[in-house]
């Protein structure tokens, strides 16, 4: 047989310089299905944000952060899929991997987030945008004769209103609602607090460079007439809630009385703005400030060696001659949940209970016959005897103050109830009864439904026995009968704000539109929107006649709205209301 080798069976000849077959790489089977999940989940978690919420407890906001970290945590694992498991050739993967990875990057290193309430994410701008400044006081300001003393029925000189409810005894025409005019509208410095206004002037405060302001304005055309200057910059440590004071100024007798971010408690001349006493609040609860620096490169400061994380956002009550101010001090040492100081002298007169507080403001109220000061403090709803600060009762409301924090009122929803309500962990609505038997008063629950009334950076207001809220972002609806819910209504709401004026609410949502809705039990009506400001609106309304005060971070505006009715002339209600 012969040995010859034909062409057919000829071995081929191997060639040094070809490379070796590639590996076959491994499909992306677990990526693809949890891709496809996560974008099922995602999409439609927002067509189904209602019953998400309901059924899991998860809020537009988280939903954009579960969405924010889900979509990183994919890009990676498909970059991680390209460079060790596709099998392609090395350059290949290189270039898909970096393209994953750095296209992100690249886009982040050229436009920044810009959060909202809680964990809310609003939209991306340029990182080169440039912020807008607050006109200066005018070389002519001192010429505008400023009266802060003389009262009118149109007055909303403290936070919440008249009664501290919310609410404005008007009629808002809901024909006409959509066509208000803009009166005026413009920059104003950093902050969360709201406006309150007396005889034609509105006061506020914010944040200008590194002064921490008191301002105020002519109602009319937004003029600055006056403004209170104060070296301070509060932004907490991981810059969830941002630069400026969060405190509401309160108008009593021709002054203004106001509290700043990082401690900072102000008497001011009304007439002028200049100080007529001042307190270091810092200084008698033992309160160390550290420092950092903001995105701006400038100095902030926040409370180092308490649990009051994004700074004093409770606002200044006036009861009798006292100015009542929420206290706090260090995790490890005394603590006052509330100061009083004399009106005239700022003179410390009492400290009462020793519970941590939160965000939310102390209200005066006579409840169960018994006139009292009532606050949510960081773990307990409470009361307090308004002459000597003593403890009254209290009533366990979980919460931390660095944490999942109580941050709405203590609602006062009849003659013997209060009601809490929160969004965070542990939250919901709870109506709380106030029993008395002698001088001891006994609370005891009435209700609790943790899936109503979880109110975050706002509160409820209460009308014909339902209360209305912004839940979580949603407004609602809740029967105080029994705490059962009449309705929830899906919008781009967020966590703005609202007032009840008369039978409608006014919704300013956290993007800045304005709604006018019917305060029924029945269904959600609204008569229109209007566009009102730029940036993020937590602040608090501020309703002084027919003129509507809003404001944001960004900007300030006041729009006319359409009266059938205003407040009485005569009598003027009492700025120590006893429902």
């Amino acid at each position: 047989m012969s040995d010859d080798v034909t062409p057919e069976n000829e071995p081929a000849a191997t060639d040094a310089s070809t490379p070796p077959a590639r590996k076959p790489g491994r499909k992306p089977v677990i990526l693809i299905a949890l891709t496809l999940l996560f974008a099922a989940f995602t999409i439609g978690g927002r067509y189904f944000i209602i019953e998400l919420e309901d059924l899991a407890g998860i809020s537009m906001d988280v939903l954009n952060v579960i969405t924010l970290f889900g979509t990183g945590a994919l890009l990676l694992g498909w970059a991680g899929w390209a460079l060790l498991l596709s099998g392609w050739n090395w350059p290949q993967r290189i270039a898909v991997a970096g393209l994953l990875i750095g296209l992100p990057l690249g886009f982040l290193s050229l436009f920044r987030p810009v959060g909202g309430g809680d964990i809310d994410f609003l939209r991306f701008e340029p990182i080169w945008t440039e912020r807008a400044q607050p006109a200066a006081l005018a070389d002519d300001a001192a010429v505008v004769t400023v009266d802060l003393k003389t009262e009118t029925p149109a007055d909303f000189a403290q936070f919440l209103g008249r009664e501290q409810t919310g609410s404005v005894d008007a009629q808002i025409d809901p024909e006409k609602f959509a066509d208000s005019p803009i009166l005026w509208k413009q920059t104003i410095g950093l902050g969360w607090p709201g406006f309150v206004a007396r005889n034609g002037f509105a006061v506020t405060m914010e944040q200008r460079g590194v002064n921490e302001c008191v301002s105020c304005y002519k109602i009319d055309d937004g003029t600055l007439v006056w403004l209170y200057e104060h070296p301070a910059r509060h932004r907490d440590a991981m810059n969830l809630g941002h630069v400026g004071p969060r405190s509401t100024p309160v108008i009593h007798d021709g002054r203004v009385y106001a509290v700043g971010a990082v401690g900072n408690l102000v008497c001011l001349d009304g007439a002028d703005g200049t100080p007529l006493w001042q307190v270091d609040l810092n200084e008698l609860l033992d309160i160390e400030l550290a420092e950092t620096t903001d995105n701006d490169g400038l100095t902030v400061q926040y409370e180092e060696n308490t649990s009051l994380a994004w700074g004093r956002s409770n606002s200044p009550l006036i009861v009798d001659d006292s100015v009542i101010i929420a206290g706090g001090g260090p995790r490890d040492g005394d603590k006052a949940t509330l100061m009083a100081f004399d009106l005239q002298t700022g003179e410390l007169k009492w400290r009462g209970g020793d519970e941590m507080i939160a965000y939310g403001s102390p209200t005066i109220a006579t409840v169960s016959g018994i006139r009292q000061i009532l606050m949510t403090a960081e773990s307990q709803a409470m009361g307090f005897n308004p002459e000597t600060g003593d403890v009254l009762w209290t009533f366990e409301r979980s919460g931390d103050s660095d944490g999942g924090a109580n941050t709405s009122q203590l609602s006062v929803v009849s003659e013997t109830d209060v009601m809490t309500t929160k969004g965070y962990p542990g939250g919901g609505g709870e109506r709380i009864r106030l029993n008395v038997e002698g001088e001891k008063i006994t609370p005891e629950s009435v209700w609790y439904n943790a899936s109503v009334l979880k109110t975050k950076l706002t509160s409820p207001v209460i009308y014909d026995g339902h209360a209305y809220s912004l839940s979580n972002g949603f407004m609602e609806s809740t029967d105080l009968s029994d705490g059962t819910r009449n309705w929830k209504q899906r919008g781009r709401f967020g966590h703005g704000q609202i007032l009840l004026v008369g039978d409608k609410i006014l919704i300013h949502s956290e993007s800045g539109t304005l709604h006018l809705i019917d305060a029924s039990p029945e269904e959600y009506h609204e008569y229109g929107e209007i566009k009102t400001i730029d940036g993020i609106c937590w602040n608090t309304l501020c309703l002084y006649g027919s003129k509507l005060l809003v404001r944001s971070d960004l900007e300030a505006a006041c729009i006319d709205l359409p009266m059938l009715s205003q407040p009485a002339a005569d009598p003027v209600a009492s700025e120590n209301p006893e429902p």
